[in-house]
């Protein structure tokens, strides 16, 4: 029940940080004057209910309640938008300055980026800052008794590894993955009593550990204004570890395509196309976060939200940055570009992502499977913490979300980890 419960309160939130997303793009396409002919509840396929109109706006239901959608024929390529497209009546278009599309387009990022930094601020206020209090032992799995066998119980505190301190998850299974095979002394506290324990990694790198840190929330003492600026700095310090990480990534997959075989400065091997996750991911690690401790949805959704911001402002067709992409092209060559140019940029970029959505739903499948999703908590500096897979829209003219799929997410104080083997 309790899993069931994550479940549905992962999915009401995902689908909650996607509408505010679209409902960004709506309303300051409505203040510019733009049409939106529908704002859809749910993925845009399969059966629909319309609801309501207002404001010349038919308001849809999907059968697929997950995420939404606001049509914005102007915004994209008008030569395929028509009343069959959106299945409403279009008013005549209006050519609108690029800057009004400007903003309409990263209205919905600038909605995500606003709503993380409402939740952070309600987090503050009500919990307080989330701080470290250490990285303990949470499960020994039986798959793999290597640490269970060398002495380890569950509550310890990792202290370091031979003479290596370590201070997050990450530090510890990155030493790990670069002594492989290789005898190792193990530095733990329990009940107030240090204690080394040697063993040995097995070929992966792995000794057979859930790494759970703990977390107090320290109320802060101040002003409203010095909370709202501590959230703001708190905000800025994660959304820059989490672009650090998005890039660390994709730079990983490149450099794997070029040489397959080639390790990262820390020895552990680059992240490939197997490293890309999605919203099952998402959902399955978020419920273990509800289970686990409320409290951590609060900076999960934060996550999430910053992930939709910064990922739908890369510059790929159908994503928010493409719409951008072409908009800056405009401004430099004074004129669009070519509109049977643009569609096809545009088809191949929606084939792509469609694509991608195959295969991050194909690695979340077989991680499911192979119990690589079965977190404790997710680690604030790892490298396996899935992201949702981006949604791409159904047409040139559909504003949609999308979030980036990946095995690395940014770093939080606040965020769970992952378990380091199995």
């Amino acid at each position: 029940m309790e899993q069931a419960f994550g479940i549905f309160m992962m999915l009401a939130i995902l689908s909650t940080l996607i509408i505010v997303h679209e409902c960004g793009h709506f309303l300051v396409a409505r203040f510019f004057g733009f049409q939106t002919p529908v704002f859809g509840f749910g993925l845009p396929f399969g059966p629909s209910w319309t609801v309501g109109k207002r404001w010349n706006t038919e308001f849809r239901i999907h059968a697929c309640m997950l995420g939404g959608y606001v049509a914005i024929p102007e915004l994209g390529d008008e030569s395929n938008a028509s009343a069959e497209v959106f299945g409403v009546q279009l008013s005549p278009f209006k050519k609108f300055p690029i800057w009004q599309r400007a903003l309409v387009a990263v209205a919905g990022v600038t909605f995500n980026v606003l709503f993380a930094y409402l939740v952070m601020l309600i987090m503050m206020t009500a919990l307080g800052r989330p701080i470290p209090q250490g990285v303990f032992v949470g499960e020994l799995p039986a798959a793999n008794p290597i640490a269970a066998t060398a002495g380890v119980l569950t509550n310890d505190e990792l202290l370091g590894v031979d003479d290596k301190k370590i201070k997050t998850p990450e530090e510890f299974i990155s030493y790990l993955a670069t002594k492989k095979l290789t005898p190792i002394v193990l530095h733990v506290k329990r009940d107030g009593q240090a204690i080394d324990l040697p063993m040995t990694p097995n070929k992966d790198g792995k000794v057979g550990m859930g790494l759970s840190p703990k977390v107090q929330y320290v109320k802060i003492e101040g002003s409203p204004i010095d909370v709202a600026t501590i959230a703001a700095t708190e905000l800025t310090t994660q959304t820059g570890q989490m672009v650090n990480s998005i890039g660390s990534l994709f730079q990983g997959v490149a450099n794997k395509i070029i040489s397959p075989n080639a390790k990262s400065k820390d020895g552990k091997p680059q992240p490939g196309i197997e490293s890309f996750h999605g919203v099952i991911a998402v959902v399955k690690i978020g419920a273990d976060f509800a289970k686990e401790d409320w409290r951590q949805l609060f900076m999960f959704t934060i996550l999430i939200s910053m992930d939709l911001a910064i990922v739908n402002l890369l510059p790929w067709p159908a994503l928010d940055g493409g719409h951008l992409a072409f908009m800056l092209l405009e401004a430099v060559r004074g004129k669009p570009m070519e509109e049977r140019a643009q569609g096809e940029i545009v088809k191949w970029g929606f084939l792509s992502l469609i694509a991608l959505m195959v295969v991050v739903l194909v690695n979340d499948v077989s991680a499911w499977v192979h119990g690589d999703l079965d977190f404790k908590k997710k680690d604030p500096k790892s490298n396996s913490a899935p992201k949702s897979v981006p949604k791409s829209e159904s047409s040139p003219d559909v504003k949609t979300e999308a979030t980036s799929t990946s095995s690395s997410t940014a770093s939080s104080t606040s965020s769970p980890t992952p378990e380091e083997s199995k």
